[in-house]
């Protein structure tokens, strides 16, 4: 019955209630829109960076700080066998692949571009780029001369597949050493940049030019993106037992410019957080404010029937909680009606530096939906408080004067 009593309260002024609802539900639609925008923004932006490094990787400090000297820090073989057998043990590991990285110099007529080839193990299933080719075909485990060209680097080289160029560059030793090399297909990707500067070829023909056996990396794949930072602390501490000196990188560390935005994307959220706050804040605040003082004299009749203060407190405050809840409720439908709405018209758009566009779309869940929420239950709650601490606590002699 205590429930049901300040829930009758608010209906006997129905204008009032649905003016302070349709606030709160404004408020509490526009944070969710906002928010699943965001989310899925992020999203999308962590499974780009998960395809393009892999969820870890292992290599050496030197590699990861840009410090090594010379090729010093490549993985032989017999350290790549003892951390393969290491990682077998983990349950979470799906796969382990290795790569190679080198700057090149490649030479089509008159015309050159400095590259870095990615030698990677054809058909591997943790991170190649057999998926990203769309013309001519991935490269094979028996491929010798053959690469993958970004889409923009041959269009601005004016190849195509089956052309061929020349590839210039510096073995292990220091040599200088030089080989043509096959396009056999052309790939896409969302970042232009790479488009222009990265090569893939075959790990095994790549060591062949380097004059080496050793891989740059190891790289892991994980049964899902949440398990990274698990299996990132059980492996450092295995390496560390086994006295392997190899830093163990996440696909956060390596993504900088994740990182970036998704800073980027929490400070964003946060001052539209701040800023239905307040709004919230203030506008009910002055709705409960004069919607309690108008039944001073109900408070004063309530007290002098023997109702208790603070008993006119919790009932003024529950009567706030149901107003909170209703209109947050509220919110979220609206919320995800426009979500749906939003994500029915499929807009296109091209983010700055990427070849590819992708779809605008708002993600709607119980996890995108509950901050919002949260923000328009714990504002009408906290706007509510101090006209509740200053009708409850009026003088019963007061209260019954007031017409």
């Amino acid at each position: 019955m205590t429930w049901w009593i300040p829930l009758r309260s608010l209906l006997r002024n129905r204008r009032r209630t649905l003016l302070s609802v349709a606030i709160i539900a404004l408020g509490t639609a526009i944070s969710l829109f906002v928010y699943g925008f965001l989310e899925d923004s992020r999203l999308q932006i962590q499974a780009a960076a998960v395809n393009e490094y892999g969820n870890l990787q292992l290599a050496s400090a030197d590699l990861f700080d840009d410090t090594a000297d010379g090729y010093d820090y490549l993985i032989d073989p017999e350290r790549e066998a003892q951390v393969r057998n290491l990682l077998s043990q983990h349950a979470a590991v799906t796969g382990i692949t290795t790569q190679l990285q080198f700057p090149g110099l490649i030479a089509s007529g008159k015309q050159t571009q400095v590259v870095r080839v990615t030698a990677q193990v054809p058909g591997n299933s943790v991170l190649n780029a057999d998926k990203l080719v769309f013309k001519g075909r991935p490269l094979d485990e028996t491929d010798v001369a053959s690469i993958l060209m970004g889409r923009s680097l041959a269009d601005r080289l004016g190849l195509h597949v089956d052309d061929v160029v020349t590839l210039t560059l510096t073995t292990v030793n220091g040599a200088y050493n030089a080989t043509p090399l096959r396009i056999v297909g052309i790939y896409k990707f969302t970042s232009e940049q790479v488009e222009l500067q990265t090569l893939f070829m075959p790990q095994s023909f790549a060591q062949l030019l380097l004059g080496t056996r050793g891989v740059e990396r190891l790289i892991v794949g994980l049964e899902s993106i949440s398990a990274t930072d698990d299996a990132k602390e059980a492996i450092v501490s295995q390496l560390d037992r086994a006295s392997i000196e190899l830093d163990v990188r996440t696909w956060f560390e390596l993504s900088a410019i994740y990182q970036q935005l998704s800073g980027f994307f929490d400070l964003l959220f946060g001052f539209l957080t701040l800023a239905v706050f307040i709004l919230v804040f203030f506008i009910i605040l002055q709705v409960l404010t004069l919607a309690f003082l108008e039944r001073t004299r109900e408070i004063g009749t309530l007290r002098a029937l023997g109702t208790t203060r603070s008993e006119v407190f919790r009932q003024l405050l529950i009567e706030s909680a149901w107003l909170a809840l209703i209109g947050s409720a509220a919110g979220v439908l609206t919320g995800v009606l426009m979500g749906w709405g939003f994500n029915a018209l499929g807009i296109e758009w091209q983010p700055p530096g990427t070849v590819e566009t992708s779809v605008l779309a708002v993600r709607l869940g119980l996890l995108t939906a509950a901050p919002p929420f949260l923000v328009g239950v714990v504002s009408t709650l906290l706007s509510a408080v101090f006209p509740a601490i200053q009708t409850s606590g009026i003088r019963v002699v007061d209260a019954l004067r007031v017409n």
